[in-house]
């Protein structure tokens, strides 16, 4: 009985189709359609998206989808289970899983300066509440002994800018607005957002995906090429954010409410 791969190369062939035309319409990459007719998965991208993958190679050349997906299955039975992919579904174990230690790097910085914000913060609400006659003192009319630099112009107007509280910026006011969008190319992502919500999506071009995230959140993108990606309205530069990266799957990429200013355009 033929395998997957050997019947998706018949079809291919049958239909005189290029792996090259199938990635340029499919926009899946040569070497994976090459792995996928080879029916070795190990370099393929895992779960999701290798389902996916198989579902357009067979649509290309004309194999019933279905079909194709269950012959998949039944191979990856045969062949003991699924290679080892992290998944974007279950994001628990992702920051241990990276092979090269930057997310997991990332995630004890971000922790330790997490810690140091809510310590501080702690203490100054603490003083301010042990001390409120300390608070309306600023507030205070000056009729206290008289200090130059405090003494006015009487003809001045007051000035609305001479409020003793800034006002926060939006970054420290609220949670930080995420937009995933596909360009010109289908997209993949998995994220997980504060420890929490985790998910994934398969994005069209044009398509988009909204995030609020408190704190921080980890992605992994199946094409990097085809996404863009913006925090607060600003465009996430990959170049800063992954300088050291190489080919077309992005794992592990954790963005903090203390680094994602850095990687701004």
């Amino acid at each position: 009985m033929a395998s997957l791969g050997q019947e998706l190369k018949r079809a291919r062939e049958e239909r005189g189709l290029s792996l090259r035309e199938i990635a340029d319409s499919t926009h899946i990459g040569v070497r994976f359609l090459q792995a996928i007719e080879s029916d070795t998965y190990d370099i393929l991208p895992g779960a999701v998206y290798n389902r996916d993958f198989v579902r357009k190679f067979a649509r290309k050349v004309g194999v019933d989808e279905e079909q194709a997906i269950k012959m998949y299955e039944q191979q990856l039975q045969e062949m003991g289970g699924e290679p080892e992919r992290v998944s974007y579904l279950g994001l628990d174990d992702l920051e241990a899983k990276s092979s090269s230690g930057n997310g997991l790097l990332l995630s004890l910085v971000a922790i330790i300066i997490l810690g140091a914000a809510a310590y501080l913060a702690y203490g100054i609400f603490k003083g301010q509440e042990s001390s409120p006659e300390q608070v309306g003192l600023a507030a205070a009319t000056p009729t206290a002994t008289p200090v130059p630099v405090a003494t006015a112009d009487p003809n001045a107007s007051p000035s609305p800018d001479a409020s003793p509280t800034p006002t926060p910026t939006p970054e420290a006011a609220g949670p930080l607005q995420f937009q995933l969008v596909a360009t010109t190319e289908d997209c993949w992502v998995g994220f997980r957002v504060d420890d929490g919500q985790s998910g994934e999506a398969s994005l069209k071009p044009g398509e988009t995906r909204d995030l609020s995230v408190n704190e921080k959140i980890v992605l992994n993108i199946g094409k990097l090429s085809a996404l863009k990606l913006t925090v607060n309205g600003r465009v996430v530069n990959f170049g800063k954010l992954l300088p050291e990266q190489k080919g077309v799957v992005a794992r592990n990429v954790v963005i903090t409410k203390e680094n994602y200013q850095q990687f701004l355009d």
